[in-house]
């Protein structure tokens, strides 16, 4: 639970935290505003990207003691901090490849997305349920919008499934958050919960995972990722995937961690089961596509499938006695370095697409890719290799550290699964690597975005620096306190 040494912080003390807010809301209007008088995309992208990196510096600079602000709606903290960065990243990711595909409307687009990343932010930035279900659901609706952007009967279609699955599993959310005040008696999952109904919480506990399931594409709740990803603007797909995925899971991390920290044992029993069949499922349907976009979207199911293994290590350690203070810090560290990893793995892998001349490319498509650009297909092959886990990439070291720690909390055979699963994905990443390196050319150009190349380019240099940046996990540790209310 949190910790009694949270401050609290009021009057103008702060408006400190809330400046990354109020720059990316200004920014937005001012997008919108700029719409009336021209057309220029590289303009709308520019005061975005220079939003977001403001926005970012800003973060950095908050005071990094846990604090509560504006009548305890907010909680700050490294932990919240940490995530904050992670959904600007996400961001940033997509603002430039997304001009090679952006034909009109620049404007609404990109002051969307700053919308949508002022709503993550929030999400990070409370401890609150009522805070975080309509932050969740600011950021939902805006990417219910980006999705179908461009108006092709495609991108109509994965919006409408898109939006569709997001209405029922918001109808869950709100159940589930109802069951929750019953049994509790509060939304704020920083108060030592007096749980009054164990039934009406078992009831919460199987809402909220249906309905956050929905939207971290958790099996049996993962069809409409398949469809969205696929149809959607590649850029687009790379933000659901990530940011649009991240802040359901960070979501996640603060509800059956702190919220349902009475319930150990259902908790290990559910998220168990649905980690296996959720990687499982993914790695397995993954084997036999041809579609590349496809395959991207198998392997971000199987993903999910390795990020809530988090919650099987921590209830498990609660359940079954042993030192769940370190082992519960030490797995949210696990999954938290998952999730920095995980941007630049799943959005440089969908941004590649942007570098070819083909919407939605099969593995033909790639033939002899690594001719025609030796740099872009080393980059590719670097990042699957790390989706894979494949050493001296940050892929590797992720899922290291996470299944270390089922081991550490005495659940090796767990580990043994997601290890067996791990090598089910290296042939069907290999395949993409193979047809790049020994098929004949298919004879599809590069689209010549050389935005979207550099992405790529760079997402790979960051994925092998974050193997050999050793001291990024001790950090992680002391950031993973903050979600508990201790500071690191």
């Amino acid at each position: 639970m949190i910790s009694e040494s949270i401050s609290t912080v009021t009057g103008v003390q702060s408006l400190q935290y809330l400046y990354p807010l109020i720059v990316l809301g200004i920014a937005g209007f001012i997008i919108l505003g700029l719409g009336l008088a021209t057309s220029s995309k590289k303009a709308y992208a520019g005061i975005a990207f220079g939003a977001l990196a403001i926005a970012a510096i800003l973060i950095l600079l908050i005071p990094q003691n846990a604090s509560f602000v504006l009548s305890n709606s907010f909680a700050y903290s490294q932990f919240g901090a940490y995530f904050a960065i992670l959904f600007v990243i996400s961001s940033l990711f997509i603002v430039l490849p997304s001009l090679k595909n952006i034909s009109a409307k620049g404007d609404i687009f990109y002051a969307l997305l700053l919308f949508v990343t002022t709503g993550m932010i929030v999400a990070a930035f409370t401890m609150n349920l009522i805070v975080l279900f309509i932050s969740f659901e600011a950021v939902s609706i805006g990417t219910y919008v980006l999705a179908a952007f461009h108006k092709t009967r495609r991108t109509l279609e994965a919006s409408t499934k898109y939006f569709f699955t997001g209405v029922v599993s918001t109808s869950f959310i709100i159940f589930g958050l109802a069951f929750f005040y019953q049994a509790a008696g509060t939304f704020e999952l920083t108060s030592a919960l007096a749980v009054v109904s164990k039934p009406a919480l078992l009831i919460a506990l199987l809402f909220l995972t249906i309905g956050f399931g929905f939207k971290v594409a958790i099996f049996p709740m993962h069809q409409w990722a398949i469809d969205t990803y696929y149809g959607a603007e590649n850029s687009v797909s790379a933000f659901l995937s990530t940011g649009s995925k991240l802040v359901a899971f960070m979501i996640m991390l603060k509800i059956f961690i702190v919220g349902f920290s009475t319930m150990g044992e259902d908790v290990f029993l559910l998220f168990t089961l649905l980690a296996i069949f959720t990687m499982t499922y993914g790695n397995i349907s993954a084997l036999s596509t041809t579609n590349v976009k496809k395959l991207f979207a198998y392997s971000s199911i199987a993903q999910a499938g390795y990020l809530i293994l988090v919650f099987s290590i921590t209830s498990y350690a609660l359940w079954s006695g042993q030192n769940y203070g370190l082992i519960a810090v030490n797995a949210v560290a696990a999954a938290m370095l998952y999730s920095l990893v995980y941007i630049f793995m799943k959005g440089g892998a969908f941004v590649f697409l942007n570098t070819l001349d083909k919407e939605n490319p099969e593995f033909s498509d790639i033939s002899g890719f690594a001719r025609k650009s030796p740099a872009l297909a080393l980059s590719l092959s670097i990042i699957l290799l790390a989706l894979a886990g494949i050493p001296f990439t940050g892929g590797f070291t992720a899922k290291f550290y996470m299944f270390l720690y089922l081991v550490d909390a005495k659940l090796w055979w767990l580990a043994i699964i997601a290890i067996l699963n791990s090598a089910i994905s290296v042939f069907y990443y290999f395949r993409v690597i193979m047809y790049m390196y020994w098929k004949p050319d298919s004879g599809v150009s590069l689209s010549g975005s050389r935005i979207a190349s550099a992405t790529v380019i760079v997402s790979a240099i960051v994925v092998v620096a974050l193997f050999f940046y050793f001291p990024l996990f001790s950090l992680l540790h002391g950031f993973a306190q903050g979600l508990f209310g201790v500071t690191g």
